[in-house]
C-alpha cells in the first residue's frame, strides 16, 4: 500500500513542479526585466517560492472539500464484503477522522513546497539579457 502512495506523491511532485516550470518560461521575459531592474536572485527565488505557495493553498482546500463530500459519500454507502473471506465482517466499515485530513494536508502541503524549491531556484538563476531576448 505505502508503493501507492508514494507513487501518487512522485506523480504530484512532478505536476506541481511542471505547472512552475511552465510558469516560468511563460513569465520568462517579466523575469529578465525584473533582474535587469535589480532584483536580486533571492527575491525572484521568494516571488516563485510564493506562488507556489499560493498555488498550493487552493489546491490543498479544493482537494480537501473534495476528500471529504467523497469520504461522505462512500461512508454512506455499504462496501458488501464477501462471508468466506472475511468471517466477522459483512460490510466494510468507514470512518472519517479529522486527523487524517490534517496528516494528508500538512504532507501535501510540504510536498508542495519541495517541489516550488527547483522551479524557484532556475527562475533566480536566469541570464537577465538572454530572458530579455525571448520577447
Amino acid at each position: 500500500m505505502w508503493l501507492y502512495y508514494i507513487l501518487i506523491y512522485i506523480t504530484a511532485v512532478f505536476g506541481i513542479a511542471n505547472t512552475l516550470i511552465n510558469i516560468l518560461m511563460d513569465k520568462k521575459s517579466e523575469i529578465g526585466m525584473l533582474m535587469a531592474m535589480g532584483t536580486s536572485r533571492k527575491s525572484i527565488t521568494k516571488i516563485f517560492l510564493i506562488e507556489s505557495t499560493i498555488l498550493g493553498a487552493f489546491g490543498l482546500l479544493l482537494g480537501l472539500v473534495l476528500e471529504y463530500f467523497t469520504a461522505l459519500a462512500i461512508g454512506s454507502h455499504e462496501i458488501e464484503l464477501p462471508a468466506e473471506m472475511y468471517l466477522v465482517l459483512t460490510c466494510m466499515p468507514m470512518k472519517i477522522a479529522a486527523m487524517n485530513f490534517f496528516y494528508a494536508s500538512i504532507f501535501a502541503f510540504t510536498i508542495n513546497m519541495i517541489a516550488g524549491v527547483y522551479p524557484a531556484t532556475k527562475a533566480s538563476k536566469l541570464d537577465p539579457v538572454e530572458a530579455i531576448k525571448s520577447i
